[in-house]
C-alpha cells in the first residue's frame, strides 16, 4: 500500500543561503501534495496495474499459437536435412507430436534418446544413430537401409517388416526384439546381441553376424543363405524350416538348437557345437561338418548326401533313418553309440 503524501509544513528560516532552496523545496512538495489529490493521477496508477495484468493473459493465451509456431519451425528444421535436426526431433517428441512416418534421411542422431517412441513408418535410411537408445521403440514398417546403429540400445524394439538392407549394427542390443519379416540383407550385425529376438521370416542373406549373440532365438523359416555366423553363439535357437544354404557356421555354438526341416545345402558348420541338436529331416547335402560335435544330436531322415563328417564326434548320435549316408563317410568320424537302426 502506498504511503499517504502529508500536508507540507512552512520552511524554518535559517541562512540567507539555504532560505531559497527551502523554499523551492516547500513550493514542490505542496505541487506533489495538490497533484496526489487529483484523481487523473489515482487512474493512470491503476490503468498501469491494468495494462500488466492484461498483458499476462495475453501471454497466455497466445501459447498454443506459439506452440504450433515452434512445432511448424522444428519440423521444417527436420525436413531440410540440416543441422538442428537432433534438437528439432527431441523437440518434437517432448511436445507429444506424432512421429509416425516422419523423415530423418541422412539425419545425425547419434546418442539420441527416444525410447519408447512410435517412429511407425519412419525413413531413417542412411541416417546416424550410433549408441542411440532404442529400446521399446516402434519401428515397424519403416526404412533404416544403410542406417548406422552401431552399439546401439533396440532392446525389445518392433523392427517388423522394416528394411535393414546393409546397415551397421556392430555390437548393437536387440535381445527380445521383434524382427519378424525384416530385411537384413548384407547387414553388418557383428558382435550384435540378440537374445531371444525373433527373426521368423526375417531376410538375413549374405549378412555379417560373426560371433554375435543369438541365444534363444527364433529363425523359423528365415532366410539366411551365404550368411556369415562363424563363431555366433546360437544356443538354443530355433532354425527349423529356414533356408540356410552356403551359411557360414564355422566354430558357431548350436548346442540344443532346432534345425528341423532346415536346408543346410554346402553349409559351413566346420568345428561347430551342436551336441544334443536337432537336425531331423533336415537336407545337409554337401555340407561341411568337420571337426564339428554332433554328440547326442537327432539327425533322423536328414539327407546327408556327400557330408563331409572328417573327424567329427557323433556320440550317441540318432542317426537312423537317415538318407543317402555313405560309409565312407563315417570312416574318420567318432560313431560311438550312435543309433543307424
Amino acid at each position: 500500500m502506498s504511503k499517504k503524501i502529508q500536508k507540507p509544513s512552512k520552511p524554518v528560516t535559517g541562512s540567507m543561503l539555504k532560505a531559497p532552496f527551502l523554499w523551492m523545496e516547500w513550493g514542490m512538495n505542496w505541487l506533489t501534495y495538490w497533484m496526489s489529490h487529483l484523481a487523473v493521477f489515482k487512474l493512470l496508477k491503476y490503468v498501469g496495474k491494468l495494462a500488466i495484468l492484461v498483458a499476462i493473459i495475453g501471454w497466455f493465451w497466445e501459447a498454443p499459437t506459439r506452440r504450433n509456431a515452434s512445432i511448424r519451425e522444428n519440423w521444417a528444421v527436420l525436413y531440410e536435412k540440416g543441422g538442428g535436426r537432433m534438437e528439432a526431433l527431441l523437440f518434437l517428441r517432448q511436445e507429444g507430436v506424432d512421429l509416425r512416418g516422419f523423415n530423418g534421411e541422412y539425419g545425425f542422431f547419434e546418442g539420441i534418446d527416444l525410447q519408447g517412441a512410435n517412429l511407425y513408418g519412419a525413413d531413417l535410411s542412411n541416417a546416424k544413430l550410433a549408441k542411440a537408445n532404442l529400446s521399446h521403440t516402434t519401428l515397424t514398417n519403416s526404412e533404416l537401409d544403410e542406417a548406422v546403429l552401431d552399439s546401439a540400445n533396440l532392446k525389445a524394439a518392433i523392427l517388423a517388416n522394416s528394411d535393414l538392407t546393409g546397415a551397421w549394427l556392430r555390437n548393437a542390443i536387440l535381445d527380445r526384439a521383434n524382427l519378424t519379416f525384416t530385411n537384413f540383407s548384407r547387414a553388418f550385425v557383428s558382435g550384435a546381441s540378440l537374445r531371444a529376438a525373433n527373426l521368423s521370416e526375417a531376410r538375413l542373406s549374405h549378412a555379417f553376424f560373426q560371433a554375435a549373440d543369438l541365444r534363444g532365438a527364433t529363425f523359423q523359416f528365415a532366410k539366411l543363405d551365404s550368411t556369415d555366423l562363424n563363431r555366433a553363439k546360437l544356443n538354443g535357437a530355433d532354425l527349423s524350416l529356414a533356408d540356410m544354404r552356403g551359411v557360414k557356421l564355422f566354430n558357431a555354438d548350436l548346442t540344443n538348437a532346432t534345425l528341423t526341416f532346415a536346408m543346410l545345402v554346402n553349409a559351413d558348420l566346420s568345428g561347430a557345437m551342436l551336441r544334443g541338436a536337432d537336425l531331423s529331416n533336415s537336407i545337409l547335402v554337401d555340407a561341411n561338418l568337420e571337426n564339428a560335435v554332433l554328440d547326442n544330436a537327432n539327425l533322423r531322415g536328414a539327407n546327408l548326401r556327400g557330408v563331409n563328417l572328417k573327424n567329427a564326434s557323433l556320440r550317441g548320435a540318432d542317426l537312423r533313418s537317415v538318407r543317402f549316408l555313405s560309409d565312407t563317410a563315417l570312416q574318420h568320424a567318432d560313431t560311438t553309440g550312435i543309433l543307424l537302426r
